[in-house]
């Protein structure tokens, strides 16, 4: 077993490993439902991945926002990050978001989805 929890872990080429898909950001989920007024139930059904934004401070991610749905229906495993930049066209919102700050820049690809009332 691998006991040294405070070394990064890395995959086979030696790049550190990037987190899963996970739910929205609750910053990037209100900025979409709130700024570009999309259907809330549509948006938080939604999924996301991320990875640190190179030449940024600590705490600032870029994010890229899919359908899990979507994916499945094209017989795409999203396993990370990396995965939507193989498959473009599986990216409905993509931008960058600083968890110390809030701040949230996301923008809008590809596909016209539906929008709140």
């Amino acid at each position: 077993m691998n006991w040294k929890f405070w070394e990064k872990s890395t995959d086979a080429q030696g790049a550190a490993k990037l987190p899963k898909p996970k739910d929205l950001p609750s910053g990037v989920g209100k900025f979409l439902v709130v700024n570009l007024r999309h259907d809330p139930d549509w948006v938080w059904a939604l999924k996301s991945v991320s990875r640190p934004k190179e030449g940024a401070r600590k705490g600032v991610f870029e994010v890229r926002v899919f359908s899990e749905t979507d994916a499945r229906n094209k017989g795409v495993s999203v396993k990370n990050f990396n995965t939507l930049t193989e498959h473009p066209e599986l990216i409905l919102f993509d931008g960058f978001y600083d968890k110390n700050t809030w701040a949230v820049k996301i923008e809008q690809r590809f596909v016209k989805r539906p929008t709140a009332a």
